[in-house]
């Protein structure tokens, strides 16, 4: 290679690491500009808590601004015409579990008690025995002394087992289905329950209807099935709400030829389905929907907003009707899209700093 083929090659590295240090130059300000927005974003002043399974997010004055959040209080409504009320078939196989385990306890209850009286009486035998020129000796009337004791402390522990499961029963289902367990009536509600030719609804009425009564019953349809109207009779009132749908709950039993477990229902027709109901609506630009259902942010101070489930069955021109909402609560009308987005990331980004 000559002097004048290095010369050029020499000359062109120097070209290109001119070239490269201009690139370098000119990028500067801008990649220090990305890096400064993205460590704000990381650093942004957000926190996300839970409280009573619900989800508070803080976020100063100054963040709320720049994003453009805005808040306005919730107007009253009288809402006139049918209300719909839903339900659904709920699984109940934590009952089911209940009751083998509550079955199981009562049988070995029965066995304690129904081998005491004669460890009982073979005692008192053994024991007469040993006072009378000791026919028995010490260690036997020991022996069936320990028998008496172990089955007294047997249907003590098994009678404490029941009590309890009793009352986790009656905690989580309420005291006629507990009854339906710990009493167990054969035939009954809860025998075609077991047997599967009954499943459980459970219906949510809005906060303002009149509680069913006992004995009464009403008609349900499956959610875009077109089938007769399945009778369905009131069994009791249900201890847990139904989140998507906010409102009363009670338990019906219904026929099981068309009704499957998690499948939504209407109720038709329903009680008091003219009737005034007071509550807010809720405006559209409001909702942000996650899950399949309708959230809001609450505003309960100045920097802090609460995530809470929106009934989203009674829509309306202008928003959502909600009677559970009361009036002048302050909600996000703008930018509750992304308070939902931005809790999320939070979540996120603790997940994998963990």
């Amino acid at each position: 290679m000559n002097k004048k083929a290095l010369w050029i090659i020499g000359a062109q590295i120097i070209l290109i690491v001119i070239l490269i240090w201009a690139i370098v130059f000119v990028g500067r300000d801008e990649y220090e500009s990305i890096q400064e927005d993205s460590e704000e974003e990381v650093e942004g002043p957000l926190h996300v808590t839970e409280q009573n399974g619900l989800q508070v997010v803080q976020l100063n004055l100054a963040t709320q601004k720049n994003s453009g959040i805005s808040v306005q209080p919730l107007q009253p409504y009288d809402y006139h015409g049918n209300i719909k009320v839903l339900g659904s078939v709920i699984s109940i196989q934590t009952l089911v579990d209940y009751n083998s385990q509550y079955q199981q306890l009562k049988s070995q209850l029965a066995v304690a008690e129904s081998v005491l009286p004669n460890h009982q009486l073979q005692y008192q035998r053994y024991k007469q025995l040993n006072e009378d020129d000791k026919n028995v000796s010490d260690k036997a009337l020991q022996e069936a002394h320990a028998l008496v004791i172990s089955d007294q402390t047997q249907i003590k522990a098994t009678q404490a087992q029941l009590k309890a499961l009793t009352d986790t029963i009656i905690a989580q289902w309420g005291q006629p289905l507990a009854m339906l367990v710990t009493q167990h009536p054969s035939p009954g509600p809860l025998h075609e329950l077991l047997t599967q030719k009954k499943v459980l609804v459970q219906v949510s009425f809005p906060l303002k209807f009149k509680a069913p009564e006992g004995n009464s019953s009403l008609f349900i349809s499956p959610i875009q099935d077109e089938v007769t109207p399945i009778k369905a009779d009131y069994v009791s009132q249900s201890i847990q709400t139904d989140i998507s749908n906010i409102g009363k709950t009670y338990f019906y039993s219904a026929p099981a030829d068309y009704l499957r477990v998690g499948m939504r229902v209407n109720v038709v027709p329903a009680e008091s389905s003219s009737a005034t109901i007071k509550g807010v609506i809720v405006p559209n630009q409001a909702i942000a929907w996650h899950g399949g259902m309708a959230w809001i942010y609450v505003k309960t101070k100045p920097d802090t907003f609460l995530r809470k489930p929106v009934a989203s069955d009674i829509e309306l021109d202008n928003g959502w009707f909600d009677n559970s909402i009361a009036p002048g609560t302050e909600v996000v009308t703008r930018g509750a899209q992304l308070l939902l987005s931005e809790e999320f990331k939070f979540q996120i980004k603790n997940e994998n700093e963990d």
